[in-house]
């Protein structure tokens, strides 16, 4: 098994593309955990110096700096209260004042709200690496060696709402539904809890999801539940509509 033996802490971008185009080494964001498969990296490139975090608020949109904490998305006041909410529901304020949006977009955490919410306001990653620049929409992102997230783009529009199923109000969920409906009316629907990562679903899709059970919730009362939580989601939405 490889360890960890080198620690780098780059100035700027194209210092970190350098170091990341080596073998055996990956970025290191918030701190929280190594994505993916920590056994592999020989090296560890701390981005906390690239001068990749802050917010820009710009019309019906915000940009997100990959190295941005999760607790400066809770505290910001012009982002959509959906999106801080569900930041908030990330983890405890130890974790948020650590871990970043870079991060919650690499690891894709099957219960993990904020993902949802940053899906169903149709965010976009920024991409660089060696060969150049690149952007792609989250829901379809898998991390590549030597690719860098620098920001993460969000639209601001529209209306959200959100529901959840969990053991206690603190707990992570066992399923949880967040929804949003955009300026053009079209509606974005995103899930915890019942795959390997959160994910978009249309409504008439959702019965035929086959989620992954375990001691909290067989599969069943997964797919039960996110049927459940999406009816109250898309009521809210309707309620809310102008």
């Amino acid at each position: 098994m490889a360890s960890v033996k080198n620690y780098y802490r780059p100035t700027s971008v194209a210092e970190a593309l350098d170091l990341l185009a080596r073998p055996g080494t990956t970025a290191l964001a918030g701190g929280t955990r190594l994505v993916p498969r920590p056994e592999e990296w020989e090296a560890v490139v701390d981005l906390q110096a690239a001068g990749l975090d802050g917010v820009e608020i710009e019309e019906e949109r915000a940009v997100l700096g990959a190295m941005t904490r999760i607790q400066a998305l809770v505290d910001h006041e012009d982002l959509p209260e959906a999106l801080r909410r569900a930041a908030h529901r990330e983890g405890p304020n130890t974790f948020r004042s650590m871990g970043t949006v870079g991060g919650v977009a690499a690891a894709a955490d099957p219960e993990s709200e904020l993902f949802a919410a940053l899906l169903v306001f149709e965010a976009v990653v920024t991409i660089r690496s060696a060969a150049g620049g690149r952007e792609t929409p989250l829901a379809g992102f898998r991390p590549a060696p030597g690719e860098l997230i620098t920001a993460v783009t969000i639209q601001t529009g529209g209306t959200a709402a959100a529901e959840r199923v969990a053991r206690t109000p603190a707990d992570s969920p066992i399923v949880a539904v967040l929804g949003r409906r955009d300026p053009a009316g079209r509606l974005h629907l995103a899930f915890c809890g019942v795959g390997e990562r959160p994910l978009l679903a249309a409504p008439e899709a959702i019965d035929r999801l086959d989620p992954p059970g375990d001691f909290r919730g067989s599969s069943g009362y997964r797919r039960q539940m996110a049927i459940v939580l999406s009816r109250r989601v898309l009521d809210a939405l309707e309620e809310s509509a102008p």
